[in-house]
């Protein structure tokens, strides 16, 4: 038989206080965050798969390219579009693990999030012009990662805690833009 006593009562000894963490000192909850997360992160992939489509079948965009870029657009394509299409795989399979509180769905974001950094540095490193791609390729990634993990390491420990569950939810939800 399971024990269903929450770890962490969901207003009884707490005054119904929130005992969550808050993004950013004042934005939204944990859930809520990688949630808005991941659906910014789906459009953007949604956004370059249609751009690298169109630089790929569309002559017009070729004509501003390099006859050597256009020629790794064209080889790399199939690889191109099977990581974008993982990643937003990844992305969905997030969304549904925090809106049921999972924290191996929203630990999978955390990993794939590290691995497209990697790849960004490693694929950065290999340009030729180094000085002018840093910050495209390095500073950039790693500001951008840095931001995208932080509410799922919180989310992740605050579900490990017991603090974020659907029976506290109410008590924990924060918000200063969405309902």
């Amino acid at each position: 038989m399971v024990d269903q006593t929450p770890l962490i009562p969901t207003e009884s000894g707490t005054g119904g206080r929130k005992l969550g963490h808050t993004i950013c000192g004042c934005c939204c909850d944990s859930k809520r965050a990688v949630q808005i997360f991941n659906v910014i992160s789906i459009i953007f992939t949604v956004i370059y798969m249609i751009i690298l489509s169109a630089g790929r079948y569309e002559e017009h965009v070729q004509d501003e390219l390099t006859d050597k870029e256009v020629q790794e657009l064209i080889n790399n394509y199939p690889y191109y579009m099977t990581a974008y299409g993982i990643g937003l795989a990844v992305h969905l399979l997030v969304l549904c693990g925090a809106s049921m509180y999972s924290r191996c769905l929203v630990s999978l974001g955390v990993i794939y999030a590290l691995f497209e950094l990697a790849n960004m540095i490693y694929f950065g490193t290999q340009n030729e012009d180094i000085n002018n791609w840093i910050y495209m390729y390095i500073v950039s990634p790693v500001i951008w990662t840095s931001i995208f993990v932080y509410p799922h390491a919180v989310f992740i420990s605050e579900v490990g805690k017991g603090i974020m569950r659907p029976e506290t939810y109410a008590r924990e939800r924060a918000s200063c833009c969405c309902v």
